[in-house]
């Protein structure tokens, strides 16, 4: 059976194009909570839940508690509205 200029079974096949989509995934990503908030919602669309850093404004590191929500999306909790970054990898 051929698909493309690709020969072999279909679970050969597959198995080809799952590591090639996995070559594709985003390995990091930043988001950019501008606007003060107790409640981040981050969709970053990474395909897996990763670790997160976080830093205020000043680039002081914050601390809040992650939720993730699925292996696209994530929620981060603070006390108090905070704005800054979260740098996800």
């Amino acid at each position: 059976m051929a698909w493309g200029s690709i020969t072999g079974n279909i679970q050969n096949q597959t198995d080809l194009w799952t590591i090639l989509q996995t070559l594709t995934i985003q390995t990091n990503y930043v988001h950019d909570q501008q606007v003060a908030s107790a409640a981040w919602i981050v969709v970053h669309n990474m395909g897996k839940k990763p670790s997160v850093s976080i830093v205020d404004t000043a680039d002081d590191e914050v601390i809040g508690r992650v939720v993730y929500n699925s292996n696209n999306q994530l929620t981060i909790s603070f006390s108090s509205p905070t704005s800054g970054k979260a740098y996800l990898n």
